[in-house]
């Protein structure tokens, strides 16, 4: 087995990876990277009913066992190459080597052929960048996840031994250095990918399958793996960033899904992460969202319903045109009550999907709601098992444990081609996603908007009375010494007042934290129906007229951050401080958010 850098030809175009941005930035760290990556292609490689178990484990290659390794390194063309492209070199010159072990268990390995070209995970692994072959409920999407392993390594190589439960008695190693498309000093130009392996028919890069050769690569390399089926990933020179400690958080922040439902366990070195030990390891290693166990106790009682086959409370197939008390109806007043009680509340929402052939889909997500008992609460948006933490903001429900789940193939396969390349978010216009999907972005905002509906369902009207509320602001203590109170004087009734007029507005506006809600009055009916309001708003000055010292700088009714949800009614952005509100339900409910909390808003509705 050797390094081997394809020569380019005069007339190819050079394609450096350009994509490691992706996997290293303000939002989204390397390790976290990697410990995604690596976990999700082992979940989406599961065998059967299996529990997947993935092992991570630092090791170091002593001076004493540097020969037994660097026969796999062939030094002096990875020394070249990596000089030709005005990489440091100065890692290869140490003869103790810092390697991360990254190993799968119960899952099916690096499938396919392995001398030719298929649509199979061995191919999808080695032979393609930017293009994946999965679908359905695979996490991984867009082939671009593999390099975060040569990303983390010093040298920029990794290796990856499999092993097929077709053929457990046979193995499979190979690896690749990634570095950038270069010219040599006589001029040659070579591809950005090398492959460790031989020479196969038509010069097709081929793994090394001889078996003492493999048996002296898992003593090297000090890896678990004997005959078990499943994949291998050996990481040399890997960075200094990597640590047990930091892998540990980067597995609690990233899989605690999967890890508290029982599908996955981690072990990093000789640590143990599972459904048991789980909340005392996220303590330990600081992550605050699982401090009270109120999140992973949430999450626990999410997996017992799905494992009771709790049959959830269905939305009626046209939701999204109801308001949100009319989606519950009937179930509304007793999940009003559980969730007053501190029960899990579980809603399934039926999506319609219609893909470009021309095929209708019915799937769902799941929905569940929970009160907080604390000061904590927490959202979460998931596909399958894997947690997209930047959907978080599109919920605006407070005091809340809140969930969306994607479990069925069909809407996992939607969402999965809506997802960016680290996983993290959704995005509606995502190649795939416009490819393979018709109307797909009204689709993504109806999914969207599920958690919202329901939230405003649960809470909206509900109203809580405190009659101590003020008692703080219209009460003053009596000093010490003060007169007692005086003997009370002769009773008097004083006659009843005259009542005002019942207030017969149609609409009335309620202030929020960060904004404010447009609800209807006591005096609105449907014969009202359809309501034009406008509504301007402006940040309070000290002099003169709001109104008119507005500034576009302020905010915009068209821009983030400010976000616009309306229920039984239509919304128009007429400037960028004025919106038209055209209600079409007397349950209407219009609430606008965003805005800078700090600073006095004025509201002027208007009846059009």
């Amino acid at each position: 087995m050797q390094l081997i850098f394809r020569r380019l030809g005069v007339a190819e175009m050079e394609r450096p990876p350009t994509q490691r941005d992706q996997f290293n930035n303000e939002d989204v760290d390397l390790v976290d990277a990697l410990v995604r990556e690596s976990i999700q292609n082992s979940l989406d490689a599961k065998a059967g009913a299996h529990e997947v178990r993935v092992a991570f484990a630092i090791k170091k290659i002593e001076p004493h066992e540097y020969s037994d390794f660097s026969y796999f390194l062939d030094l002096e063309t990875l020394e070249s190459h990596m000089q030709d492209c005005k990489m440091e070199t100065d890692c290869l010159a140490s003869k103790e080597i810092r390697l991360l072990l990254i190993e799968d268990f119960g899952t099916k390995g690096l499938a396919g052929e392995t001398a030719s070209w298929d649509e199979q995970p061995f191919c999808d692994f080695w032979r393609r960048m930017g293009v994946s072959n999965k679908q359905g409920r695979s996490l991984g999407r867009w082939g671009l996840g593999k390099l975060v392993f040569s990303s983390s390594s010093q040298a920029r190589i990794f290796y990856g031994y499999t092993i097929r439960p077709t053929d457990s008695s046979n193995a499979y190693l190979m690896g690749q250095a990634v570095v950038t498309t270069h010219p040599d000093k006589h001029g040659n130009r070579y591809d950005s990918h090398g492959f460790y392996a031989v020479n196969g028919p038509d010069d097709i890069q081929c793994p090394e399958s001889d078996q003492e050769i493999l048996g002296k690569f898992r003593s090297a390399t000090k890896m678990k793996r004997k005959n078990e089926p499943g994949l291998s990933i050996v990481v040399p020179y890997v960075s200094d960033k990597f640590t047990d400690e930091r892998i540990v958080r980067g597995v609690v922040k990233n899989y605690f899904f999967p890890i508290l439902t029982g599908q996955l366990k981690v072990s990093v070195g000789q640590l143990e992460v599972n459904a048991e030990s789980f909340v005392e390891q996220a303590k330990r290693y600081g992550d605050e969202r699982f401090s009270d166990g109120h999140l992973a106790a949430f999450i626990g009682m999410m997996q017992q319903a799905w494992s009771d086959a709790r049959e959830p409370i269905k939305l009626p197939s046209n939701w999204t045109k109801l308001t949100s008390e009319e989606c519950l109806g009937e179930d509304l007043d007793q999940l009003r009550i559980d969730l007053a009680e501190g029960k899990l509340i579980y809603v399934s929402t039926p999506i319609l999907l219609k893909k470009k052939t021309g095929e209708e889909i019915s799937t769902f997500v799941d929905l569940f709601i929970k009160k907080s008992e604390g000061t904590q609460c927490d959202t979460l948006f998931v596909r399958d098992t894997i947690v997209l933490p930047a959907e978080a903001k599109y919920f605006r429900g407070k005091n809340v444990f809140a969930a969306l789940v994607a479990r069925d193939s069909a809407i996992c396969s939607f969402l999965g081609d809506a997802e960016n390349p680290a996983h993290t978010s959704w995005s509606a216009t995502a190649e795939k996603l416009s490819k393979n999907w018709k109307n797909a972005a009204e689709r993504l905002k109806e999914v969207r908007s599920a958690l919202n509906k329901v939230y405003a369902a649960l809470f909206s009207s509900i109203e809580v009375i405190d009659e101590n509320a003020l008692i703080d602001v219209f009460s003053i203590a009596r000093d010490a010494g003060a007169a007692g109170p005086k003997e009370n004087g002769k009773k008097v009734t004083p006659p009843l007042p005259e009542l005002p007029p019942v207030d017969k507005r149609k609409f009335r506006v309620e202030k929020l934290e960060g904004g404010f809600s447009l609800k209807p009055g006591q005096g609105l009916e449907d014969s009202d129906l359809p309501l034009d309001i406008r509504v301007r708003a402006a940040y309070d000055v000290l002099r003169g007229n709001p109104f008119k010292k507005f500034d576009v700088l302020d905010f915009s009714f068209a821009k983030q951050p400010i976000v616009i949800n309306a229920d039984g009614a239509e919304t128009q952005v007429l400037s960028a401080n004025s919106l038209l509100v055209t209600v079409t339900s007397a349950n209407f409910l219009v609430t606008v958010s965003g805005f800078d909390g700090r600073r006095d808003l004025i509201i002027d509705p208007v009846r059009k």
